[in-house]
């Protein structure tokens, strides 16, 4: 039979070690709230480079295009191999402990989002340079399921992903499905049409009202 000192030691060893697996679940949910902080300043830091890579005139937006889309598809496939050989399964492995695999496992949430953005603002330019590679769909196709499963994207990253499948044919299109930088930029250019011929109006015969008083106009906004 135990004694009173024993218990106590056994209870305290217990309680120590209660403790300590709860200090490590807070560290780790502080971890994994600064990667989710961290990413979403990472893509607000893409949409800016993603504007400029549109604003490039076409010969060097698709030089441009080209060289970035292998290095994307490059970090993505080293990435994959480090989270594969970890054991790491998004959605069911914990967040990762592993200073080496966190850093693959954002350079994949990264690049996937990154890609994703010149996929739907740059369609007609980044589609054609993307499927020049046989290797790059099939890729494509698993980072975004993988992104999708580790829980870790924001509103507007999961949207991202979900129009991005549906814009390379990779998931079953809703019908109703569009893409809405497509569309915007399609209503641009239809509005700045420069070979639209003006409409001329017929010109009235003015009839003489005599003297009026003549508001001044303001000027085009």
């Amino acid at each position: 039979m135990l004694n009173k000192t024993t218990v106590l030691f056994v209870c305290l060893i217990e309680c120590v070690f209660i403790l300590t697996v709860r200090n490590n679940e807070v560290v780790s949910q502080q971890k994994e709230e600064l990667f989710k902080q961290l990413f979403k300043l990472r893509r607000l830091e893409q949409l800016e480079a993603v504007k400029k890579m549109r604003a490039l005139p076409e010969g060097k937006q698709h030089k441009m295009i080209q060289t970035v889309t292998k290095t994307i598809f490059d970090v993505i496939l080293k990435s994959r191999e480090v989270l594969e050989s970890s054991g790491f399964t998004p959605g069911v492995s914990d967040f990762p402990e592993s200073e080496t695999v966190r850093d693959a496992l954002s350079l994949v949430l990264e690049n996937t989002a990154l890609i994703g953005e010149m996929v739907l603002r740059l369609p007609e330019v980044v589609e054609p340079v993307l499927r020049s590679t046989s290797e790059w769909p099939v890729l494509l196709t698993w980072s975004l399921a993988f992104v999708n499963q580790t829980q870790l994207l924001d509103t507007s990253t999961t949207k991202l992903v979900y129009l991005v499948g549906q814009e390379l044919n990779l998931t079953n299109r809703d019908p109703d499905y569009v893409n809405p930088y497509k569309y915007a930029k399609q209503k641009v250019s239809v509005k700045a049409d420069p070979e639209k011929e003006p409409i001329k109006k017929k010109k009235k015969t003015e009839i003489p009202r005599g003297p009026r008083l003549t508001l001044p106009q303001s000027g085009d906004l």
